[in-house]
């Protein structure tokens, strides 16, 4: 057979490219934190802490801004913020060392472990698996629910009892639905199998393992003392609202100190220093494809093809690596966590105020180490910002010339005051106040009080004691004798589906 000799020079390039593609990119942290220095001035974020992992230390971990407008306590890497949904990880990871210990497995029935528990389909009911509830597939729509834990006196049986009368929006594993409920039900398996509440037992079990002394599951107790940051709406600081109740799937408070621990323990598969705190089986079992999320047309070279939901994680390629991350938001916390296997790298970036600063940085940081992309994602999110405002006010003045000046209730006040409730959500009140009809949402009356203003017709409007959400529209339907049968509200927020709510008079 004759031989075939490669020319010298195709070797020698196949040489040079290996060890090209082998070298560590040079990154010049320090560039970084300028841009979000400055990136923070920019959106008129409060405070910031970013920390970056690569290749197993800690190349950057600092903190940027104020963790309280008020007294100008600067944050730092142990200024502890509330990571929102980032919490859902943990809770994944909490019954991934539960399969390990054999207690429980992937596959069970939840109905098996909580035989109260129940979702308005009873196929789904029956069918529901432990793995069903971490990864968005119930057949409920994102967010449905949410208001049963929001600012509500609700204990999590409670909202896990409540959920049963919201009618799935999809068929079972359909289509992919966010859902924080799911989660809570989670953690009530996890306590009914271990014993130990949900959040004795991520304390215990992960918090305490990684020596993650600053992270909590609860803000109840937080001084002003403490290095916290404090929630922000428009730069103005907020009270401390109480999510004990969605624990599981959102409730933890921590740090960037902290959860680089948690960096390095996604990085080596469930070990931190030689202690195995799930096994490589489960960390592939969490970071698995298990429902399909639209990722685009998937057409550009080096961008997403796909987006994925695993077991508490989101996951998508970009520029042929596989990001897998999760990001969270509550009233005046925002957060996001990414860690990168084949680059052995991973970041988490948490503020305390809601804005495109904390997605700009994640995209910075992924460009940064992943590319030679450039691109200002801050500018382009300050953009994006600018736009969404030129929204609302677009929305606000749509609504204002679709009203009817000159009308009148039908009714007089009181004829319009008395107890109304809705099957899922609870009871309403209206009541008159200062000779102003009064709303009260009983379960969140702390957050969901209002006096009623009259805009049109049978409708009024209002704002809640809540800064985050903004003005709202209540309307009286009617019976066929004059009499108020039921409201409704409107209120434009993709978060809390108030249009859902049906307030049917009581007595």
């Amino acid at each position: 057979m004759k031989k075939i000799h490669f020319p010298y020079a195709i070797i020698i390039l196949s040489l040079l490219l290996a060890i090209n593609l082998s070298a560590q990119k040079e990154i010049d942290y320090s560039k970084l934190e300028k841009y979000i220095e400055n990136a923070t001035k920019s959106f008129e974020v409060p405070g910031i802490a970013v920390g970056i992992y690569k290749n197993g230390e800690i190349v950057m971990n600092k903190g940027f801004g104020y963790s309280n407008t008020e007294s100008k306590q600067l944050v730092d890497t142990e200024t502890i913020f509330g990571i929102a949904s980032c919490s859902k990880a943990f809770t994944a990871a909490c019954i991934a060392i539960l399969v390990d210990e054999g207690k429980l497995k992937w596959s069970d029935k939840v109905i098996d472990y909580l035989p109260e528990f129940q979702l308005y389909d009873p196929y789904i009911t029956k069918e529901l698996r432990i793995d069903d509830l971490l990864c968005h597939r119930s057949g409920l729509k994102t967010f449905d629910g949410d208001l049963l834990w929001y600012g509500s006196d609700y204990d999590r049986k409670e909202i896990i009892r409540r959920i049963r009368y919201r009618e799935n929006e999809y068929s079972f594993r359909e289509s992919y639905g966010y859902q924080n409920i799911m989660f809570i039900v989670a953690g009530e398996v996890i306590e009914k199998v271990s014993g130990k509440t949900w959040d004795e037992f991520v304390t215990e079990r992960i918090f305490q393992p990684l020596d993650m002394q600053s992270t909590s599951t609860t803000n109840t107790g937080f001084t002003d003392e403490m290095n916290i940051a404090y929630p922000h709406i428009n730069g103005n600081t907020l009270e401390f609202h109480n999510y004990d109740n969605c624990g599981p799937a959102a409730s933890i408070n921590t740090s960037t100190n902290d959860l680089l621990k948690w960096v390095q323990l996604m990085l080596t598969k469930g070990i931190y220093n030689n202690d195995t705190i799930f096994s490589s089986q489960q960390y592939y079992k969490l970071t698995k494809a298990h429902t399909l999320l639209n990722g685009g047309s998937g057409e550009e070279i080096n961008n997403t093809h796909f987006l994925t939901y695993g077991l508490g994680w989101f996951m998508y390629d970009y520029y042929g690596r596989k990001v897998i991350q999760h990001g969270g938001g509550l009233p005046g916390f925002h957060s996001k966590f990414v860690f990168v296997p084949e680059d052995n790298f991973g970041y988490v970036i948490i503020a305390n105020q809601i804005s495109g600063l904390v997605e700009a940085a994640h995209k910075k940081i992924l460009d940064i180490h992943l590319t030679d992309s450039d691109k200002d994602w801050a500018a382009l999110y300050l953009e994006y910002a600018d736009k969404s405002k030129i929204s609302d006010q677009a929305k606000i003045k749509e609504k204002e010339d679709q009203r009817v000046i000159g009308t009148e209730p039908s009714l007089e006040p009181d004829q319009y005051v008395g107890m109304y409730e809705d099957k899922m959500y609870g009871k309403a009140e209206i009541s008159i106040n200062d000779n102003k009809l009064h709303l009260k949402l009983l379960p969140a009356q702390k957050l969901f009080t209002a006096d009623l203003s009259h805009w049109h017709y049978d409708t009024f409007n209002f704002k809640f004691n809540d800064e985050f959400l903004p003005e709202a529209y209540l309307t009286f339907i009617l019976d066929g004798i004059g009499n108020p049968e039921y409201f409704k509200i409107e209120l434009d927020n993709p978060d809390f589906h108030f249009y859902k709510l049906k307030f049917i008079k009581a007595d």
